[in-house]
């Protein structure tokens, strides 16, 4: 800690974003980041942060622990399976007021590596989180849209506050297999990579000796995944049945207002209902959410994005393989009815 600067104060203000936590020399190091300046950044990562020589302190995990008072209103939390307009609902709740969205806080990255090494500390993870919730303004409320690789953590992280309630985003199948399509060998590498870290996170058994899996298409590798990410989905609503509903891309696309207001009613935010259709139609959706400042067709997101007959024939291959492969491990590949963000009712109205 610089003596250039009070631990209090540092601690007492959401402006400190705690960025980064090193195991080894037990510290946490934070970056000085304004409300607006959060806008500026597509994730709150060292690649987004690093270059824009934030300001930083960096204190002991031990000082941390003594100075932190009493414990901060509930975060709420989006948890998602990738591809399915995460981060765009995330830039939608930014509502001075309301809520304050934090996209993908590269310090939870780093508690669930420590959650897989079998080497996380309760203490750590509970001043985290601790920290993470602290709101801008009287009244407002955190929300955190975690990496979808920290979804691992995320029983306890809605189970560390019992006012904390949470979304499970998904994309469906057809859409998501889509938009792994056409993201060409990138899309198709990450698709990989995420099933071989799911398997560990998940323990799911779909029963393929080694040789057959070396024999599955892309396609049909991303689709497993989907369908593990759809597990740890189904595995929060069964424990925090109250607390978690579950949303599909598809539904926000076609109903945005609709679900912004529905997401505050559940997320308990002050956000009326005009609030929510300004938002709707907005910048935000003006505007793209990775690459920011640049300006979409708002009606983008809602386009297919597979455009070749030969992949469209394969992903309809693939989501009756799934089908089958879920059938048969007992895994489900719908969530119940119950579990859904109750937009539905205002959509055919």
């Amino acid at each position: 800690m610089s003596p250039k600067t009070d631990l209090q104060s540092v601690i007492s203000d959401p402006q400190w974003l705690p960025s980064r936590w090193e195991q080894r020399e037990g510290v946490v190091q934070f970056v000085r980041l304004s409300r607006k300046q959060h806008g500026e950044f597509t994730f709150l990562a060292d690649e987004y942060l690093g270059p824009a020589g934030l300001p930083t302190v960096t204190a002991k995990i031990e000082e941390l622990l003594a100075a932190t008072a009493g414990k901060q209103p509930p975060a709420h939390f989006i948890f998602h399976s990738a591809f399915c307009c995460s981060t765009l609902i995330a830039r939608a709740l930014d509502v001075p007021g309301a809520a304050m969205a934090l996209k993908e806080p590269q310090i939870l990255n780093a508690l669930a590596g420590a959650a897989r090494a079998q080497r996380l500390n309760a203490d750590v993870f509970g001043l985290v989180v601790n920290l993470l919730s602290r709101p801008f303004a009287p009244r407002e409320r955190i929300v955190i849209k975690p990496s979808n690789v920290v979804n691992l953590l995320a029983p306890a992280l809605i189970g560390a506050n019992e006012g904390a309630r949470a979304i499970f985003l998904y994309a469906p199948l057809p859409r998501f297999l889509g938009s792994i399509a056409g993201k060409g060998l990138w899309g198709r590498r990450w698709a990989r990579r995420l099933y071989a870290q799911l398997l560990g996170d998940t323990g799911v058994q779909f029963g393929f000796p080694d040789s057959e899996q070396f024999e599955l298409s892309d396609l049909q590798v991303a689709a497993l995944a989907w369908l593990m990410h759809h597990a740890q989905g189904a595995a929060l609503i069964g424990q925090f049945a109250s607390r978690v509903r579950t949303l599909d891309s598809e539904t926000f696309l076609a109903a945005r207002g609709e679900t912004l207001e529905a997401l505050a009613r559940h997320f308990q935010l002050e956000l009326s209902r005009e609030q929510a259709e300004a938002i709707a139609r907005g910048p935000v959706f003006a505007t793209h959410s990775k690459e920011l400042g640049r300006s979409v067709d708002p009606e983008q997101p809602l386009q297919s994005p597979a455009s070749s007959a030969v992949i469209d024939e394969e992903i309809r291959m693939v989501v009756e393989w799934t089908r089958t492969v879920a059938e048969h491990i007992g895994s489900p590949i719908d969530f119940p009815p119950s579990s859904r963000l109750a937009v539905a009712d205002r959509i055919g109205s």
